[in-house]
């Protein structure tokens, strides 16, 4: 039956160890695409939590800087207040407004910064544009 099966065939039986040595090539081949794999999946997995770290970062950190903001107008509304009173002179109140302008840039920046955040961990888990 194997006769008819291996009619015009050439086996050989002594190959000098070349199917011993494709095998192993075969398992090396095998074992660098595993290896690629671990190290293009590990990017991915550091990319996706850099991603999470800066959007928590920058949340809370535009929660406090929101924090600031509303304080810094108390403060400004205050210094108005005052002033009209006669208490202090005007350069407090610049300060004051100074001081609120330059919390609310940072709130907006901030703000920008968490949109930003929330893209880049959008594509690192494999979101795609349409």
């Amino acid at each position: 039956m194997f006769d008819s099966l291996l009619a015009g065939v050439a086996v050989p039986l002594f190959d000098g160890g070349a199917a011993r040595a494709q095998v192993r090539a075969q398992e090396a081949s095998l074992e660098q695409a595993r290896a690629g794999y671990e190290t293009v999946m590990l990017a991915a997995l550091q990319e996706v939590e850099d991603a999470l770290v800066a959007l928590g970062k920058d949340r809370e950190r535009l929660a406090r800087l929101r924090e600031a903001a509303d304080a810094a107008a108390n403060a400004a509304l205050l210094a108005q207040q005052r002033y009209a009173s006669g208490l202090i002179d005007f350069q407090v109140v610049l300060d004051t407004q100074r001081t609120l302008y330059a919390t609310q840039e940072s709130v907006a920046i901030t703000g920008a910064n968490v949109g930003a955040d929330h893209v880049r961990l959008y594509k690192a888990l494999g979101g795609g544009w349409e």
